[in-house]
């Protein structure tokens, strides 16, 4: 029998990350979590817990942060779980380096500076091939401006520090996938193959020719890839 299928977004992302990826699939019942909304972890968590109903299994996809997010929820839910996918998301904690630049970023951010539409911004997420393309630096920037320099501060905070949980996963049950982009800047996919080793994943997967915006630049073939783990 087909299952649920909940969507996690990433940092500073809402439904629209989402929405080329679900025009490609078919899916049972597409429930989306809505993290834009969460201010901390436990929200984040109780979010994602509202959309399940007792006693069902679901499948999770998360991209990014949302990866990070529906793998804790996953761990603590291992009974209501038919499979974890984390797209462009990273099961590892945080890197010295990685906390350092997070406490600049807020640093920026509470001074209010913030700015989505820059040639810098779109550089780090989006593929040159697609920094030009409305349908993918066009939607990164709209959610940047749309979600805000609040949004940010709000999705940092709440994911740092963020403990590594690959011991966890190992332990699990449930079938664990592993999706990657080839030119991430962000979560490259050379970590993301050897966490697919270290948990061991059931599948290890990477998109070619995508930065860390997979999702709006590669829509086949990351819809593809979904389709073949909840059919």
């Amino acid at each position: 029998m087909s299952l649920p299928t909940l969507f996690l977004p990433g940092t500073l992302c809402d439904e629209r990350v989402w929405l080329p990826v679900w025009q490609k699939l078919q899916v049972h019942q597409r429930r989306y979590v809505p993290l834009q909304w969460a201010s901390s972890m436990d929200e984040m968590l109780a979010l994602t817990t509202d959309r399940v109903l007792a006693g069902e299994k679901v499948h999770l996809a998360g991209f990014s942060m949302g990866g990070y997010i529906a793998a804790r929820w996953a761990i603590d839910n291992p009974d209501s779980v038919a499979s974890l996918t984390m797209i462009a998301s990273s099961p590892y904690g945080l890197t010295a380096e990685e906390e350092k630049r997070r406490a600049q970023l807020l640093t920026m951010l509470k001074k209010g500076s913030f700015k989505p539409d820059s040639p810098a911004y779109i550089t780090r997420f989006v593929h040159p091939d697609h920094q030009n393309n409305p349908d993918v630096a066009g939607v990164v920037q709209d959610m940047g401006k749309d979600l805000g320099a609040a949004t940010l501060l709000a999705h940092t905070q709440a994911t740092t520090p963020r403990p590594a949980l690959t011991d966890k996963l190992k332990a699990c049950s449930f079938p664990v996938h592993i999706i990657a982009a080839a030119d991430d800047q962000v979560v490259t996919a050379g970590v993301l193959k050897d966490a697919a080793e270290t948990i061991p994943s059931d599948s290890y997967t990477s998109v070619p020719c995508a930065g860390h915006m997979c999702l709006l630049e590669q829509p086949d073939t990351v819809s593809r890839i979904l389709q073949s783990i909840v059919d």
